[in-house]
């Protein structure tokens, strides 16, 4: 495919999409569409045509926009860094665990292990160890095209990705040498505007809400509702769903007896996620604390498949399945989801948690002012530079034998370098991620197989 350049105006299902112009990048040798197909193709062989349902949805929500599109396609991204030049202050040879897929909606409120609500990161799928450059670019990237997406002039996104960066480095330099990263968090007491409404929206959730929103009582019994989004599941798979969770209890934060444990009904959940659309997700209903049908808890088991940055460092870790994502959640989020665990399902590794009832996830529709955008983008860089310092020598497990917030910190020789070259970086790729974008939606106009 012969690749664009970097300022264009293609004709896309009817509207004109004109791509601001940025700094120009190195040529990357591939065809987008080409390569998020043999992702998708690969899954709808691995779960033979299971999930294909999902797979479908998956193409209509990367075609709904830039933003989507960017969200879902975290292993073309990692695929491009390989190719790209790489940053001048990357670590040489001192990894750090990353989320893998920074982005403004992978964080959001919930209640704590203490049942302190905060701000968190909230997804660890892509989890894996490599540069903390490519995580920081990665949300980089991610401010330039939610602001795009919501208007904002390029000066106020620059301004956006100069934030993001000084207050990464800011905290890290904070963070090195004092240890002070292993109890910090962000909660209603250190937190504004946005971030802090999502704060009062999670102490204000009841797990009542939520078990009114997927289940039913009938007869003394709790079970799944009759829902579009959820699906009955043949007798073999609820049998391996039982097992599973049987499996699983040992391996949470904070392990179930077999008595919470107790499996009262099952399903198989459509529709949910963006680059996790195509893979299986069950929820699963268990007795929770007691017999009353009033504390029963409801499970999330995602299945789980290599991660988008293993491409990159592909012997950084050994861990795998849902083990790696589970220990990444205990290890980049101070006080995360304690029933955080995993397990197969047959042969499907699952990373296991709690559907919580007080999650509150971050909308990019949410930031509606100048104040909402500069204090979430400082939040969000106070919780890269806690994950990246978090996971290291002072955790058990991690494999890191030194201090990542002493390796980064030194690796920042300049902090107005590494915001002029990140700027310029999330720029030219987000430009990149749009022309993407517009080929990913031709190809799904014109019928071209997309999984």
């Amino acid at each position: 495919m012969r690749l664009l350049p970097w300022s264009v105006a293609v004709l896309v299902t009817a509207t004109l999409v004109t791509v601001p112009a940025g700094p120009a990048a190195a040529a990357l040798t591939r065809d987008p569409v080409t390569v998020v197909y043999t992702r998708d193709h690969a899954l709808h062989v691995l779960n033979g045509g299971a999930t294909d349902d999902d797979l479908a949805a998956r193409t209509a929500k990367l075609a709904s926009s830039a933003w989507a599109f960017f969200r879902g396609t975290s292993p073309l991204y990692y695929r491009d860094l390989g190719e790209l030049a790489p940053s001048a202050y990357a670590t040489g040879g001192s990894d750090v665990w990353i989320t893998g897929d920074a982005h403004l909606e992978n964080t959001g409120a919930d209640r704590g292990a203490d049942n302190v609500e905060q701000y968190q990161v909230t997804d660890t799928d892509d989890a894996w160890r490599g540069s903390w450059t490519w995580e920081l670019r990665r949300e980089a990237v991610a401010i330039v095209l939610a602001g795009r997406a919501n208007g904002r002039s390029a000066t106020a996104i620059a301004g956006d990705v100069d934030t993001l960066v000084a207050e990464y480095a800011q905290w890290i330099d904070k963070f090195h040498g004092t240890g002070d990263e292993l109890t910090w968090r962000l909660t209603a007491t250190n937190t504004s505007d946005l971030s802090a409404a999502l704060i009062a929206d999670s102490a204000g959730d009841h797990r009542s809400d939520l078990l009114a929103r997927w289940t039913t009582v009938s007869g003394g019994t709790r079970t799944f509702a009759s829902d579009p989004e959820l699906q009955t599941v043949p007798a073999a798979t609820r049998t391996s769903l039982i097992n599973a969770v049987a499996s699983y209890r040992t391996t949470a934060g904070e392990p179930l007896s077999a008595g919470e444990a107790v499996v009262k009904d099952v399903r198989r959940r459509l529709g949910a996620g963006t680059g996790s659309l195509g893979r299986f997700r069950w929820y699963v209903l268990i007795e929770g604390d007691t017999t009353s049908t009033s504390d029963d808890r409801i499970l999330e088991l995602k299945q789980q498949v290599d991660p988008a940055p293993k491409q990159l460092a592909p012997t950084a870790t050994t861990l795998t399945g849902g083990q790696r994502p589970a220990l990444a959640l205990r290890w980049l989020a101070n006080q995360s989801d304690p029933l955080a665990g995993w397990a197969s399902v047959g042969t499907v590794p699952v990373l296991v948690k709690e559907k919580s009832p007080f999650a509150e996830d971050l909308a990019i529709a949410d930031l509606t002012s100048s104040a909402k955008w500069d204090d979430t983008v400082r939040d969000i860089g106070r919780l890269l530079a806690a994950a990246h310092s978090r996971a290291d020598q002072d955790l058990t497990g991690t494999g890191l034998s030194y201090s990542a917030d002493a390796a980064i910190d030194n690796a920042i020789t300049s902090v107005s370098g590494l915001q002029a070259e990140t700027r310029a970086f999330a720029t030219g790729y987000a430009d990149q991620v749009t022309l993407d974008w517009q080929s990913y939606v031709a190809a799904r106009n014109s019928g071209r197989p997309l999984y």
